[in-house]
């Protein structure tokens, strides 16, 4: 009904962009040996209001110096460091030196008698497209989450530039990292460092999308001694620059998409592509520019087909075909065949699992397979929020699992509190199925502290107020701010003439009804036009009517 709480807005489907794509070199070591040093040489730090990462560099007696991103350390403050054995220490004062150049670099130092492993330096310069990367750090939770998450994920080079961009980062790579987790180490398959990380780029939903960047060890050795750090010849200076590379430009198109000018990132995808043909990894890139950004799906289903005619074994261009089947070509079963294939070459491929749960649910009406798929994604990958969130909108929606529904949306939030439509939904939640007014109402209200603009929000808690504390003057103001964000908002409309009439403002009330109606009308919805003209009747006939919700 037009006056009841707005829709819950369905599964998010959540697509890999950029990933890897040449075959996958062996390591000297395996992923669990290297796990385990990242796990070692790694340290949280933190501050009351965020989290990062960094890397025990070096030792001189019981100081200790960890290299980290200079944006993790860039305020103020008093920050503490956490080490693998879980041991807390303050931050030194003023051992904070950052890298000059605006290079995106800092060491910080800690004391301790404790013996901590330092991290080996590798050399940088000779990652090529292909190589295994691997990367750990601590991702950002919300305060409901106690305990230390150290996340290591396996990945691969995408380009590696001897060219300087901006802050410093020039190497790219397609690990699926978290937000929380810039300064954390970079290794190569050898487990040495090679890289601190620093910067990828998340989609709307505040998930990285692929482009994932770091500045190399070699280059900070160009600049160590400036910041207090004699690594003694450890690392190779960077080759001169030399005529444009492809990977050049597949560096300099994830900067570019880093701030938003995909205009500009399509530019070096093309110039990529043009000096390698064969690069999966631009097409690939590329693809998921003109799908995501430039709303161009068979241009992107162009490049898809190329990246896998050029390698028939990379999970994650089958992964990405799929979705862009499913979602802009309205071809479900040829999405499904792709997921398929992407799990078939990668079965611990998360998000594979993810998308074909999403695909089951929402196209295919198979609410077990989904439940399985969605359930198989979070034992691979537990620490992504949205895939508790997809699992919540399924148990909610076809399940009726209330209290499960819950709980996932509350390890959702607890993953990542700072996403405005997991309050949104657990809200609406709270009031519709579980009778639990202020708490929907203090979730609305932190949805709307994170995206003021968000005209839903207004909306449901304005009904809120009105229908259950006889709080008009509450509702009317979130009502009004509701339209006045979105004036085609038919429902907000309809809530407001219904204030109106319980306040015996029946002309005004009328008025607001007959918006509604026009608007149902124009949006195609006839039975919730039908319900407000009814209505707008009824108040002529019985002008002392007041109205009721």
């Amino acid at each position: 009904m037009p006056h009841q709480l707005s829709q819950l807005t369905g599964i998010i489907a959540t697509i890999a962009t950029i990933a890897l794509v040449q075959p996958t070199i062996a390591s000297a070591k395996t992923s669990v040996e290297i796990g385990e040093t990242a796990r070692a040489i790694t340290v949280l730090i933190n501050e009351p209001d965020s989290v990062g990462s960094g890397v025990i560099l070096q030792q001189q007696g019981d100081i200790y110096t960890v290299l980290t991103a200079a944006h993790v350390v860039k305020n103020k403050v008093s920050y503490q460091i956490t080490t693998s054995d879980d041991r807390s220490y303050q931050v030194i004062s003023n051992s904070i030196r950052s890298a000059p150049g605006n290079i995106d670099l800092a060491v910080i130092k800690f004391k301790s008698t404790t013996k901590y492993p330092t991290a080996k330096l590798g050399n940088s310069n000779v990652l090529r497209s292909g190589m295994d990367l691997y990367v750990g750090g601590f991702p950002s939770t919300s305060r409901a989450i106690t305990e230390l998450v150290f996340v290591f994920r396996e990945g691969k080079v995408s380009a590696n530039s001897n060219k300087t961009f901006d802050r410093g980062y020039s190497l790219v790579y397609s690990n699926d990292t978290l937000p929380g987790m810039s300064g954390g180490a970079v290794l190569n398959s050898e487990g040495e460092l090679v890289a601190i990380h620093g910067r990828g780029d998340r989609d709307e939903n505040n998930v990285k999308t692929g482009f994932n960047l770091g500045i190399p060890v070699n280059r900070f050795a160009t600049i160590a001694s400036n910041m207090g750090v004699d690594l003694g010849g450890q690392v190779a200076t960077i080759p001169p620059n030399t005529s444009p590379r492809a990977d050049d430009y597949f560096a300099s198109a994830a900067q570019k998409y880093a701030t938003g000018d995909y205009r500009g990132t399509l530019t070096d995808l093309d110039r990529a592509i043009a000096l390698n043909p064969q690069s999966v990894n631009a097409y690939i890139g590329r693809g998921m520019v003109k799908y995501q950004q430039l709303n161009d799906p068979q241009g992107a289903l162009a490049d898809l087909n190329r990246a896998i005619a050029i390698d028939s074994k990379v999970a994650n261009a089958y992964n990405n075909r799929g979705v862009l089947k499913a979602q802009k070509l309205n071809d479900a079963r040829g999405g499904l065949a792709d997921l398929d294939r992407s799990i078939a070459i990668d079965p611990k491929f998360a998000l594979a699992y993810n998308n074909r749960g999403n695909l089951k649910y929402q196209q295919l009406n198979d609410v077990q397979g989904a439940l399985a798929d969605l359930d198989r994604s979070i034992a691979l990958d537990p620490q992504v929020a949205n895939t508790y969130y997809n699992r919540a909108v399924l148990k909610s929606e076809k399940l009726n699992d209330v209290r499960g529904t819950l709980a996932d949306l509350d390890r959702a939030i607890a993953l990542n509190p700072k996403y405005t439509f997991f309050y949104y939904y657990r809200g609406n939640l709270k009031a519709q199925k579980l009778n639990d007014v202020q708490g929907a109402i203090t979730d609305l209200s932190q949805a709307i502290a994170l995206n003021p603009k968000f005209a839903n929000a207004y909306n449901n808690r304005g009904f809120l107020k009105a229908q259950n504390l006889n709080d008009f003057s509450g509702a009317l103001a979130d009502l009004n701010r509701a339209i006045s964000i979105d004036p085609q908002y038919a429902s907000a409309y309809f809530n407001r003439a219904m204030i109106k009439a319980k306040q015996n403002n029946i002309k005004g009330a009328i008025s607001d009804m007959q918006q509604a109606a026009k608007l149902y009308q124009q949006q195609g919805k006839q039975q919730d036009a039908r319900d407000a003209i009814a209505r707008i009747k009824q108040w002529q006939q019985t002008s002392n009517n007041s109205g009721s919700f």
